[in-house]
């Protein structure tokens, strides 16, 4: 039966994979290598050392909020923490230029809320500032590592976090030494699709952060997007192997981190 399958499943997994590797050979093998390097200065790369910095505290802030949160669930299975767990969820849905707007609506200095962040803070403001790359990229991608780092918590932590209580260990001991050791393959790799997710928006940035005073620098899928609409597809295009050659790099390290350095 197995072998059966495989007949079945085998075809579909290589079609699969040739619809991911296929567009990105295109993109890496459009423009020459003279191309690349031209573009290199052109901005971009200081738009992606940027992006990957900003995009990083962001996918920080996703696990700082996701163990609490992890935690919190996996003590309470009620109906009522049911509901609110499935609102996790809604951000993944919801058009990005909406999810743009939803911030706009929320944190200008003319809304509720925007007003009374304007009374504590003196200059306040939200289009393009920092505040709003922020707020809008960890609404966006905090789902990634929660739900990450919940699956596990539920799935191993809750037992072991048990059996150090009835060795005498106190819970605040058993949850430093016993649960973060066993959370940190799941932090790494929510850490990592939080990144990776806010590495990959432009919708909502298109909409609250255009530009990111006083700076002036753009997100690097604004960059390409604007290098596309003022000079065409071939800027564009050696832009977006160079976004690619760095992000294969990025991930790349992360995944030699998680399987070597958690093992030892």
């Amino acid at each position: 039966m197995r072998g059966r399958l495989s007949y079945l499943f085998v075809p579909v997994f290589v079609i699969y994979l040739l619809v991911l590797i296929i567009p990105l050979i295109r993109a890496l093998t459009y423009s020459s290598l003279s191309e690349i390097l031209t573009d290199l200065h052109s901005g971009i790369l200081p738009s992606i050392e940027y992006t990957y910095i900003v995009c990083a505290f962001v996918a920080v802030l996703s696990v700082m909020a996701a163990v609490p949160y992890a935690y919190t669930m996996s003590r309470h299975r009620s109906a009522v923490f049911k509901a609110v767990d499935s609102v996790v969820e809604i951000p993944i849905m919801i058009p990005h230029t909406v999810v743009g707007i939803i911030m706009l609506l929320t944190f200008e200095p003319s809304m509720p809320i925007g007003h009374i962040l304007s009374k504590y803070i003196p200059g306040y403001s939200f289009d393009d500032t920092l505040f709003a790359v922020i707020i809008t990229l960890f609404f966006l991608s905090s789902a990634y590592s929660i739900r990450e780092v919940g699956v596990s918590y539920q799935r191993n932590v809750v037992d072991y976090e048990d059996v150090a209580k009835t060795l005498g260990i106190g819970e605040g001991i058993s949850f430093l030494v016993v649960s973060m050791r066993l959370l940190a393959r799941s932090m790494i790799k929510g850490f990592l699709l939080s990144w990776a997710r806010s590495v990959s928006e432009v919708g909502a940035i298109l909409i609250v952060a255009y530009y990111i005073f006083p700076s002036f620098v753009k997100l690097a899928g604004v960059f390409i997007y604007s290098q596309w609409l003022g000079y065409g597809l071939d800027p564009a295009a050696a832009s977006s192997a160079i976004l690619i050659l760095t992000g294969i790099v990025v991930t790349g390290v992360f995944r030699i981190v998680e399987t070597v350095g958690i093992r030892s």
